[in-house]
């Protein structure tokens, strides 16, 4: 839990964050749930307590039948 909300998932590695938002939509297009996903992580600043070290946003996301992943870096 933040004081924004609560994350979905967060795995911790030494020096490494990778935080995980997860979105789920039967018709919604599975690129539209993954821009989701990150912006949700960007916007809430879900990141901000792990800046100490390498931090990694990943976003999964279910449309239907499809799977899908986005990962990108905070530099």
């Amino acid at each position: 839990m933040t004081n924004r909300g609560r994350m979905d998932a967060v795995l911790l590695q030494s020096g490494v964050a990778i935080e995980v938002e997860l979105k789920y939509h039967a018709k919604t297009k599975l690129k539209t749930l993954l821009k989701q996903a990150i912006a949700q992580i960007y916007d809430k600043r879900y990141y901000e307590q792990f800046l100490d070290r390498k931090v990694i946003l990943m976003g999964i996301a279910f449309s239907g039948k499809e799977i899908g992943c986005r990962i990108e870096q905070i530099v």
